[in-house]
């Protein structure tokens, strides 16, 4: 093993023990590594940072710690941020603070806050990443939490494979390690760490899953956590070996074809288990650049097809489309010209707007009441300032958005915020009448906001597809 650091207790040898196991499993820092460090300053990220540094001399790595301040918590996230740069300076550990105003962000790009955050926090990360790795401090407990979630939601066995050791460049030396490990060895080892008391707010589903389910599974089942995790880490290995097994059909099943199309047998395809079939199908789609998975009722379309005659095609998302024709399945991407679409938004309904792939759920209620989780997005109005009928929609002659004090045209707005024109027609807007309460991933209206006499509250929740 490499260079030891110090370790007060077995407990704390034992979990040092333990991160180096799983970073020469996993290959994740090879002698000589760069590798970004995220801190947050919590007992995750420093043990993970000492356990580090520990190896860093005989490893021979290069190590630097990024701190990104969120601009959400005021003073707490102020001594977050000081006491990182201070164990940093002790330790002999370069620091970058990154700051960020997360909640202006997420406003601007109609994201939540936590999932701003995160993207925020990786685009810092791979700036300071000079060709090494990023480390970060995913734990057991968080893998626990994250298979259970996805459990909720639905998802296939890539999803419940759950938190990978290693993704490209990103590594997680302490995901074998639960969150009580991590803390007895901050105990062991005399180091001082944040709370962050976010964490104790139920207004995140993570934070539901975290405070309120798992205990509740530990106290039915005491090695609740480790088990899941365990189950999850079996998925995964399966998880590898089928897609292995599914690059190999994928190569016997392919037809030599045009550019920018796959071709693929519909024999080898129809002698295919179904389970396999639709692997391929999936490596079909990445291959020619989907943005995201297609959904399980698209697979199913495909399994349709390949039961027709010659000469029947489908369209799917990302602008898909696949033939059928004499013994061959052709699939490509067509750069097709935007379609106009509007949906009506009747409340307390979940409404799918195929041409955008997400579902806009949308309720009123006498209060401020929203549910903020990974795979959503939320945004609340007055309701009353409204006052008639609200339709997701692209954009049509006349739509005008209010801008701090004032009101503008949609397309000077568009044209300020230098969206590219080919984007301008098919982006998805919550609109009644002429009037934009919210262009979606870019900007909500100042004119509707809710304020002091606020009595009645819109929100409007998009949930994307949960990816297969």
């Amino acid at each position: 093993m490499g260079a030891e650091i110090e370790a007060f207790s077995l407990g704390a040898r034992n979990m040092q023990n333990k991160v180096w196991q799983t970073i020469e499993k996993f290959h994740m820092c090879p002698n000589g590594a760069n590798i970004v460090v995220g801190v947050s300053g919590g007992a995750d990220s420093v043990a993970l940072l000492h356990i580090l540094k520990g190896f860093a001399y005989e490893q021979n790595w290069s190590l630097t710690a990024i701190h990104v301040h969120h601009g959400l918590r005021g003073e707490e996230a102020d001594r977050d941020r000081a006491f990182v740069e201070e164990i940093c300076r002790n330790w002999g550990v370069p620091c970058k603070v990154y700051y960020f105003d997360v909640a202006k962000e997420a406003q601007m790009r109609g994201l939540g806050t936590e999932e701003m955050g995160r993207l925020l926090r990786y685009e810092a990360f791979e700036k300071e990443r000079n060709g090494g790795v990023i480390a970060v401090a995913h734990n057991k407990n968080d893998q626990a939490e994250t298979i259970l979630m996805r459990l909720c939601r639905g998802a296939g066995i890539s999803g419940l494979a759950g938190i990978r050791p290693v993704r490209d460049y990103i590594v997680r030396p302490l995901l074998f390690c639960t969150r009580e490990e991590i803390e007895g060895y901050c105990e062991g080892n005399g180091l001082d760490y944040c709370q962050d008391s976010t964490n104790m707010e139920n207004i995140y589903t993570r934070n539901r899953v975290r405070n309120k389910i798992l205990p509740l599974l530990t106290e039915l089942y005491p090695k609740a956590t480790a088990h899941i995790a365990q189950t999850a880490q079996i998925i995964a290995e399966e998880e590898e070996y089928l897609q292995g097994q599914a690059q190999v059909l994928f190569s016997t099943a392919a037809e030599k074809g045009e550019n920018h199309e796959i071709c693929l047998n519909v024999n080898a395809l129809t002698n295919m288990h179904s389970v396999m079939r639709k692997r391929v199908f999936q490596m079909a789609f990445q291959r020619l650049g989907a943005k995201k998975d297609v959904a399980a009722v698209h697979f199913e379309l495909l399994e349709g097809l390949l039961m027709q005659q010659s000469g029947k095609s489908l369209n799917l998302p990302n602008n898909m489309i696949v033939q059928k024709n004499y013994g061959i399945l052709t699939m490509k991407k067509e750069e097709q010209e935007s379609k106009d679409f509007c949906y009506l938004l009747p409340l307390e309904q979940e409404i799918f707007v195929a041409e955008a792939d997400f579902y806009v759920h949308t309720w009123v209620c006498t209060e401020k009441r929203t549910e903020k989780s990974e795979d959503s997005c939320t945004k609340v109005f007055d309701y009353d300032k409204i006052g008639c009928e609200i339709f997701c929609r692209t954009r049509q002659k006349g739509d005008r958005l209010a801008v701090g004090n004032g009101r503008k045209k949609l397309k000077d707005f568009l044209i300020d915020e230098k969206i590219p024109r080919e984007e301008r027609d098919r982006l998805p807007l919550v609109a009644f009448e002429d009037q934009i309460l919210w262009v979606v991933g870019k900007r909500i209206s100042t004119a509707y906001q809710v304020d002091g006499e606020t009595k009645r509250f819109l929100t409007v929740q998009i949930r994307r597809f949960v990816k297969e």
